[in-house]
């Protein structure tokens, strides 16, 4: 019986399996990030099943459900690309993700992400009001080297 379900299982196309479609993972994949203010990293279609091939990758903003598409062409396994950069993103926006290989009617599960919510850079606080318990100590130390000094060179002054 289970050879009979191998040679089935063989016989039959892949035509409905989904493609895996995933952001990538700093821990794993060594890259900074996978979510930017304004941008996601993407992991590539499979490059041994859809490599060279023309894809598209449709993605939808939930609030406004406006649906765009990116048309890219999947790298070969001998390119050394990261992954694909969806980029122009508003901030703290989720968007629901899928690929679509062109020609076929292969398509990957929906990926839903949120980019990160970024400041605005006159909203950073620069200030230095508050000190470490270090940095007084420091300060203390340079000021009274200072004073020893000083005080140093008056004397060897006034007995020369």
């Amino acid at each position: 019986m289970l050879a009979v379900l191998f040679i089935l299982g063989m016989l039959c196309p892949l035509n409905s399996a989904e493609i895996p479609i995933k952001l990538l993972d700093p821990t794993n994949d060594g890259v900074v990030a996978n979510v930017f203010p304004n941008a996601f990293l993407l992991r590539w279609p499979d490059c041994t099943l859809y490599g060279n091939r023309s894809a598209g990758l449709v993605y939808t903003e939930l609030p406004t459900n406006d649906n765009k598409t990116q048309i890219f062409t999947v790298p070969s396994c001998t390119a050394s690309l990261p992954g694909l950069l969806l980029q122009n993103l508003k901030n703290g926006t989720t968007y629901i993700m899928e690929y679509k290989i062109e020609g076929t009617n292969q398509t990957s599960a929906n990926l839903t992400a949120t980019t990160t919510n970024a400041l605005a850079y006159e909203q950073i606080d620069s200030g230095l009001e508050r000190r470490s318990g270090a940095m007084v100590v420091i300060t203390v130390i340079l000021s009274l080297a200072m004073v020893i000094l000083l005080v140093g060179l008056i004397i060897s002054i006034f007995f020369s």
